[in-house]
């Protein structure tokens, strides 16, 4: 497929997901594009950025290096043996467990 081809569509996504607040359409545009665009297509358009990405409207472009990033993964959490017990709500003691 020819980059004219895919630059053409992607600002099509892109225009659509437009009108949404920015943060959803960023988002909606890297979820279409993942979920619809054969990895042939993703790695073309991706080709395309990385030469300068020229045509793709300034929403596109901002979607597409966040999602060409990779997912973000959630820092892990630290757990120490020496910690105390968390605060919370009592354990069940109701026959079966559970909160019955």
């Amino acid at each position: 497929m020819h980059a004219s081809d895919l630059v053409r569509m992607a600002n099509q996504i892109a225009e659509y997901f437009g009108t949404y607040p920015k943060c959803e359409s960023i988002d909606g545009i890297a979820k279409h594009i993942h979920a619809f665009w054969d990895p042939r297509m993703r790695d073309e358009l991706k080709a395309h950025m990385d030469a300068g990405g020229a045509g793709l409207s300034p929403l596109l472009s901002e979607a597409l290096t966040i999602y060409f990033k990779g997912p973000l993964a959630p820092k892990p959490a630290k757990v120490s043996s020496h910690s105390k017990t968390p605060k919370g709500a009592e354990p069940s003691l109701a026959p079966g467990g559970g909160d019955g």
